[in-house]
């Protein structure tokens, strides 16, 4: 009992209150705070309070991101990680949970670089199902951006991919093997981006597979057979998207259907006298091209330089219904050279043509006839029996060819049928377009790195897609410049009221206030 009213009179004692109500506001205190950080962290408020909402994700990203259905993953090879990297992918993330990311360092995660075939510092990758797709090349002088990085997505949960096939068989540039002169990195670059990439022989197969969304045709040692120039103009009648380069020297297999686009090649190489390629340690054969014309393909160089060895000038023509845009413009110091086997490099106005020249032009039509299959036989257009092969026939063999064999990387090329392909809709049916490139060494292992090589190659084979209809309109976010521009008249007269005058004029009306009150 004693003990009873010990703890009684205990806790009726006021330091016990006092200390029952501490712990309990204490205890209450604390899960409070964690309650509103778990709250604060499942449900984060930011507010975007720049004037151009830097910070704050575009309505269509927001969409894109809503949308996700499956998981996506975003990996960047970068390392130390960038905090406008991770802001700008936390911002992503916090729309959908199915979105995630991660910083991979490429020198310690070896697992993950060798499974993207990671080859720059700086590559950012989706992964998406079982499909994988290079975003850009991250560095500091060029951040990842929501433009670039919502495009990705888009492309890469297309039900369809684009088919690119590149013309082998008469000596062109090998796309297999790695070397200086061979197409391996390009073909690499366009798998990065979600395409596939074929090799087509048309001595093996007669007609160019329906799902060809653009065809290429480079710079080789034997011409094209006349039955396969028939069929790449068929092709093309029916709304086919054709890419084609030839260096200088080189045989234009093509030159009866470019000039039904209004396109000759002259038989010149571009000379470039302005001294700008040995300023880079290059010749004056290697052009260097610096001004543009304004097109989906280069709307983005600027002033940037890309590369073109070997180039040959090209004449355009105007045609009706075709619309014709130069590229690739030389500057006013280059001129088409005529005397190839001279030692002595000088110009001559009675044989060669005074730059500024054509090297690349974009040319596009709209088609009258909409076709399901750019390989279907229209009442307009020649039966294939007739156009010097017959399906069921051996092709005669050149001498000194040899069949490639397709890469087990590759895609094999689709049976070719008569019948449309129901389950894929043909992007080519309202316009053709035809790219003309007056290079092709631009594209080899050894130049298609060098400087914006590289990122022409794959804007002509996105814009010959049609791929540049479908992007989003996501507009680059800038600040804006707030600063003021002052000459150093007025730079100096503030400097002079901060640390002086004003100062002075403090002071005085300070001396002026004691003398009145005195």
């Amino acid at each position: 009992m004693s003990i009873f009213f010990k703890k009684k009179k205990f806790w009726s004692l006021r330091s016990a209150e006092v200390t029952t109500n501490a712990l309990i506001s204490t205890f209450s205190v604390i899960i409070i705070l964690v309650l509103v950080n778990f709250l604060g962290i499942k449900y984060s408020w930011k507010f975007d309070f720049t004037e151009n909402k830097l910070y704050t994700l575009s309505p269509q990203t927001q969409e894109v991101i809503k949308n996700l259905q499956e998981p996506l993953q975003v990996y960047v090879f970068d390392s130390p990680p960038n905090n406008f990297d991770r802001q700008l992918l936390n911002n992503y993330a916090r729309y959908n949970d199915l979105f995630s990311f991660q910083f991979v360092d490429p020198q310690v995660n070896l697992n993950l670089t060798q499974k993207f075939q990671v080859d720059r510092i700086g590559d950012v990758y989706l992964e998406w199902r079982d499909r994988v797709q290079l975003v850009q090349t991250v560095s500091p002088e060029s951040r990842l951006t929501e433009e670039k990085l919502t495009k990705a997505m888009v492309k890469i949960q297309k039900q369809t991919q684009a088919v690119v096939y590149i013309i082998q068989g008469h000596g062109e540039a090998n796309i297999e093997n790695q070397g200086q002169s061979s197409f391996s990195q390009a073909v690499r670059n366009l798998q990065d981006m979600g395409y596939i990439v074929n090799p087509l022989n048309l001595g093996e197969s007669p007609l160019i597979p329906p799902d060809a969304d653009v065809l290429i045709v480079s710079s080789s040692d034997r011409e094209l057979l006349s039955g396969e120039i028939k069929t790449i103009k068929q092709y093309l009648e029916r709304g086919g998207n054709l890419m084609v380069m030839y260096n200088a020297l080189s045989p234009i297999s093509l030159a009866s259907i470019l000039e039904e686009w209004g396109i000759t090649f002259n038989d010149t190489l571009v000379v470039d006298s302005s001294g700008t390629g040995e300023i880079l340690g290059l010749g004056p054969s290697i052009t260097i091209i610096t001004d543009y014309g304004q097109h989906p393909i280069t709307q983005d160089f600027n002033n940037g330089l890309t590369i073109f060895p070997w180039a040959r000038p090209i004449i355009t023509e105007n045609k009706d219904n075709i619309e014709t845009i130069p590229l690739l413009i030389t500057n006013t110091q280059s001129w088409g050279e005529s005397n190839l086997e001279g030692e002595t490099v000088e110009f001559d106005p009675t044989k060669d043509i005074q730059g500024p020249l054509n090297i690349g032009v974009a040319l596009s039509k709209k088609n009258d006839v909409i076709a399901d299959n750019p390989n279907n036989i229209t009442e307009n257009s020649t039966p294939p029996q007739e156009s010097g092969l017959n399906p069921e026939e051996e092709l005669p063999k050149i001498e000194g060819e040899t069949d490639l064999p397709i890469p087990p990387t590759m895609k094999t090329p689709s049976p070719i049928t008569n019948n449309n392909d129901a389950n894929r809709t043909n992007k080519m049916s309202r316009e053709t377009r035809l790219l003309v490139i007056g290079n092709s060494n631009f594209a080899t292992d050894g130049w298609i790195s060098q400087q914006l090589n590289s990122d022409f190659f794959l804007n002509s084979v996105a814009w010959l897609a049609n791929e540049d209809e479908n992007n989003l309109s996501i507009r680059p976010k800038e600040s804006v410049n707030r600063r003021l521009n002052l000459t150093p008249l007025q730079a100096n007269l503030i400097s002079w009221l901060a640390i002086f005058i004003i100062p002075a004029l403090g002071f005085i009306a300070a001396i002026a206030q004691r003398q009145l009150r005195q």
